[in-house]
């Protein structure tokens, strides 16, 4: 087909940009951060999302441990946070979010950790973690224990303001992408 390649290698960048979330987990003396643009929500009832770790992550082996993991939602100003946390490994570098210059406070409802300065975050009890699909990935569903969102950003029936809330999208690599513009398709 003239004009198109095929894409083998990073044929997931074909699904980006897509937002990039800090996902954290562990405790307030043990915690654990990383970036993560592969997370989805699944389901309603119940309601559910799904993240996709490296099964090596020191964030997913926290989850393991403590059975809770929080989804963060991070402001534009907190970017080379957010490419700290997800280029660098929690076992080798273990206080990372420290360095990063993010703080990791006791999530509201579970027994585990959110980044606090996130614009949202959903608390998530650890449901069930399929790791026989893929050989780099564990897939881990975690059922939706609280939500909760910058009020002045994010409107519950609408979703976020777009254009003040300026979510990064991971491109590919150290290239992100911000939110701004809201498009509505022409009523026929």
């Amino acid at each position: 087909m003239e004009g198109f390649i095929k894409v083998s290698d990073g044929f997931y960048r074909i699904l980006h940009p897509r937002p990039a979330y800090a996902v954290a987990s562990g405790t307030e003396s043990s915690p654990a951060v990383m970036a993560a643009s592969w997370v989805t929500p699944v389901a309603e009832e119940p309601p559910m999302v799904a993240v996709m770790w490296d099964k090596e992550s020191y964030t997913l082996e926290r989850a393991r441990d403590v059975g809770y993991f929080t989804v963060n939602v991070l402001p534009a100003d907190l970017i080379d946070a957010l490419w700290y946390v997800g280029s660098k490994s929690g076992r080798e570098e273990p206080d990372k979010h420290v360095k990063a210059g993010l703080k990791l406070v006791r999530a509201t409802e579970t027994p585990t950790v959110r980044v606090e300065g996130a614009i949202a975050w959903i608390e998530a009890r650890v449901s069930r973690i399929i790791s026989d699909i893929a050989e780099d990935v564990d897939v881990v569903f975690g059922e939706v224990v609280a939500a909760y969102a910058d009020s002045r950003i994010f409107d519950p029936r609408r979703g976020w303001y777009l254009a003040k809330a300026q979510i990064p999208l991971h491109v590919a690599g150290r290239a992100f992408a911000l939110t701004g513009r809201m498009l509505y398709p022409s009523r026929r």
